[in-house]
């Protein structure tokens, strides 16, 4: 038997075998890196095929940000007596503070068809004014039709905090089209903790929206808000992450999504205590005495 040849027949093969293995390798990871794009161009033209209409900007860009520590603190309480043409109260936990205004603000416009920057601009005018406390470090986040409410967040490195535990909310009468009052929670300073984390982009939080069934046909999604929104609260601090906010319209009605930037699942809409239902609202005290400003008080 001539082993010689056999080794090399054996041997051929091999060869052939390896360079198969080796182009069939090549054109699977040219279909793989083919078929990531398509799959999201077919997700985009399956929303519209289904009129959801969505924003023509949507960012792919995937960011680094932070996780956030706040101090749990009592800086309205201790503060709060130093606000002007107001009458306030604070909850007993001294988180919430609401306020009685002592001349209301008229918005000219009905926001609930169209926010204006007039409208805006007055009422940044009023936050950045001595009748607000640390009015300075919130920004006009959106108006909640829903809840005919205003909503500034504080802002924490150019990001909002989104979930209501941090912002000033104006309750905006629809049948006169004045504010009478507002209110406010404070998360306070914070500070970076750990290493920066990737976060997905706008576009994947609404296609993740999409594939999970959260959007019918016919809705419009507006622009992804990236906020931050508490994870963690604990007795001396709270933890905030990443979350997009995605207001949504659908049937005329305006709900908001929000999505974990990390880890793409959903979210449960928060809690809201700085929401004054129109029941309370008509039990407030309107003809109570403007607070007296007095020294402030720097803890």
């Amino acid at each position: 038997m001539d082993f010689k040849k056999i080794e090399n027949i054996f041997l051929l093969a091999f060869v052939f075998l390896n360079v198969y293995l080796l182009i069939s390798y090549i054109n699977r990871a040219g279909i793989q890196s083919a078929d990531s794009p398509t799959e999201t161009i077919n997700i985009i033209r399956e929303m519209r095929k289904r009129d959801i209409q969505i924003p023509g900007d949507l960012s792919e860009e995937k960011q680094e940000v932070y996780y956030m520590q706040a101090n749990t603190n009592t800086l309205i309480e201790n503060n709060m007596n130093t606000l002007e043409n107001q009458a306030g109260s604070i909850n007993d936990e001294g988180t919430l503070y609401t306020s009685i205004l002592s001349e209301e603000i008229t918005l000219e416009g009905d926001p609930n068809e169209e926010v204006t920057a007039e409208q805006i601009a007055k009422l940044e005018a009023f936050v950045n004014s001595p009748s607000i406390l640390f009015g300075d470090q919130y920004a006009f986040l959106r108006y909640d039709s829903s809840e005919n409410r205003f909503i500034f967040s504080q802002m924490v490195e150019k990001t909002p905090v989104g979930d209501g535990t941090s912002e000033i909310s104006f309750l905006y009468g629809q049948s006169d089209g004045s504010i009478i009052s507002y209110q406010q929670t404070y998360a306070g300073p914070m500070q970076r903790q750990g290493d920066p984390i990737e976060i997905i982009s706008a576009r994947e939080a609404v296609e993740f929206l999409f594939q999970n069934n959260q959007l019918s046909s016919n809705a419009k999604v507006s622009k992804p808000i990236l906020t931050y929104h508490r994870t963690l609260d604990l007795e001396d601090l709270s933890m905030y992450g990443p979350v997009w906010l995605i207001p949504v319209t659908e049937s005329g009605q305006s709900k908001v999504f929000r999505v974990n930037a990390k880890d793409k699942t959903l979210v449960s809409e928060p809690t809201d205590a700085s929401i004054i239902p129109e029941t309370d609202q008509e039990k407030l005290d309107y003809d109570a005495e403007p607070t007296e400003p007095t020294e402030s008080e720097n803890n």
